[in-house]
């Protein structure tokens, strides 16, 4: 595994408020939940939300478009959104001290 510095800093994060971040035009959806980073893909499966403007619905990330719901832990599809049957990519995440750089691995 590579790791990959995002292009967000933790003092940017607030709890359960997704984040847009970027690495080579790939975006990803950060925020923090329960004061613990995640992220996830930033593209919905469905027709290609922003998730990275989504909520957070205790533990998925609910897209803006059309609601399809995601684990925030594993990134898979809710099956109370069967139109968003294919999960999304969920990351180990790190914030680097003193920093506040945020890191993920791919």
């Amino acid at each position: 595994m590579t790791e990959y510095k995002l292009s967000i800093n933790a003092k940017d994060l607030k709890e359960d408020s997704p984040v847009e971040s970027e690495i080579n035009g790939k975006k990803y959806a950060v925020f923090l939940h329960q004061e613990k980073i995640h992220v996830l893909g930033g593209i919905c499966t469905h027709e290609g939300g922003p998730l990275y403007d989504g909520s957070i619905d205790g533990n998925e990330l609910i897209c803006p478009w059309h609601s399809a719901a995601f684990n925030i832990h594993t990134g898979n599809a809710s099956e109370n959104t069967p139109w968003a049957a294919e999960d999304i990519v969920s990351y180990k995440a790190r914030i680097d001290a003193p920093s506040g750089d945020v890191f993920i691995e791919m």
